[in-house]
């Protein structure tokens, strides 16, 4: 079924369809798709994609009784899973959270990435079925794992969520996306750093071969505001990884680096972009990804430096190793500074493993396989041991053992 059908067959189902406004914005989203030729070669969002996948497929979503699940655990932090796009309705002395209803219908236009030429937001404005806001109260010191599962194969689950760090907290997210149905999830999170705020964000993902993950993050950091986001990808199916942040105050940093580790014939699309839109900002964007088989990957980073944005720091970096000569990784950092009193700089190195260091160590009696899996670890070595959370180095880890007992 086409986009067009399964609009008109389903619009009364999506998320503030009573609305005028939101319903003019959406037609608008068909027309651009009916014109639009979608060059697969000038438009980062869909290289490496199956068009086909996503402008074509059964549309299936349940507005169900709600199953997830808000605790607290005996150190303090707290879990929660997510499921179809929807959280438990939660409210303490630290955070709140809540499902999207038509209060929040405000907060669709409330984002910059709308009209960015992005097919996949796009289709998420459009077909927006699900989303819950998470509120971090002021000055608290909160620690949040979010399990987000889809209950049923084939569901197709176009979600947005509101992440609020007021000012002065400090935040510490995992997000697992882990899931082994056969399904399409396009995610779109919003989130707001407050001034004097903290968030370290995790985002480990490893779905199942005909799972399809579209995550869509953007950022905006206040006055010294801090935003660390780690994205370690080891999943079967595809994934697009897409992740906008803007320094909006002074002295805000932000940090994006991800770690991506395909076989077979997956692939996968990431991009980062980051505008600095005050001055005394700092922001930093590295992707490193193994590819093996016949995987392909693309890398976009985007630095943006306004003209007011004085005394900005932005650096970009992507490494990649091909296992195979028919892995493919493309790589393009890109600058565009209008600011006169700046350190920015990128660089991207993509190869096969070394030759010279596989004989050194073959010549020291380690088997060729074993010299491979060797320098593949070192590879990664350095930010598996920055991990200072247990739980996610133990998680990484055995991730990363069990993708490397698979190279041949």
């Amino acid at each position: 079924m086409n986009i067009q059908d399964i609009y008109n067959l389903n619009k009364k189902n999506f998320l503030y369809s009573q609305y005028s406004d939101v319903e003019n914005d959406r037609n608008n989203v068909l027309t651009n798709f009916s014109i639009n030729k979608f060059d697969k070669k000038n438009n980062e969002s869909l290289r490496n994609t199956d068009l086909k996948k996503f402008f074509e497929f059964d549309y299936k979503y349940n507005h169900q009784e709600n199953q997830s699940i808000t605790r607290i655990n005996k150190d303090g932090s707290y879990s929660i899973v997510s499921v179809n796009g929807k959280c438990e309705n939660y409210d303490d002395e630290q955070i709140q959270i809540h499902n999207l209803s038509e209060l929040d219908s405000k907060d669709y236009f409330n984002n910059e990435l709308l009209n960015t030429d992005d097919f996949f937001i796009d289709l998420n404005s459009l077909l927006l079925n699900s989303g819950f806001k998470i509120k971090i109260k002021k000055n608290k010191n909160v620690k949040i794992k979010i399990s987000n599962l889809i209950s049923e194969k084939n569901f197709t689950v176009f979600q947005r969520n509101y992440i609020l760090c007021e000012e002065g907290s400090s935040v510490e997210l995992i997000d697992e996306y882990e899931d082994k149905n056969d399904a399409i999830n396009n995610v779109y999170k919003i989130l707001q750093i407050e001034k004097n705020a903290n968030f370290n964000h995790t985002i480990v993902q490893e779905n199942s071969f005909n799972h399809s993950l579209i995550l869509s993050t953007h950022t905006i950091c206040k006055e010294r505001a801090n935003y660390n986001q780690h994205v370690y990808n080891f999943s079967e199916g595809y994934v697009r990884n897409f992740h906008f942040s803007d320094l909006k105050e002074t002295n805000s940093q932000v940090d994006l680096q991800g770690f991506f580790f395909l076989r077979n014939s997956n692939t996968s699309n990431n991009k980062t972009f980051v505008r600095h839109s005050s001055e005394d900002c700092k922001s930093n964007q590295a992707y490193k990804g193994i590819l093996n088989d016949s995987s392909k990957a693309t890398y976009f980073s985007n630095t943006h430096v306004d003209s007011v944005a004085q005394k900005t720091e932005g650096y970009q970096l992507s490494k990649g190793i091909l296992l195979s000569k028919d892995a493919y990784f493309f790589s393009k950092p890109e600058l565009k500074i209008y600011a006169d009193d700046v350190k920015c700089s990128h660089g991207s190195t993509i190869g096969p493993i070394d030759e010279n260091a596989i004989f050194y160590l073959r010549s020291r009696g380690i088997s060729k396989n074993a010299a491979i899996k060797m320098l593949v670890s070192s590879f990664i070595n350095e930010e598996l041991n920055s991990i200072v959370n247990d739980y996610v180095f133990e998680m990484i880890e055995k991730k990363l053992i069990r993708y490397l007992s698979e190279i041949k």
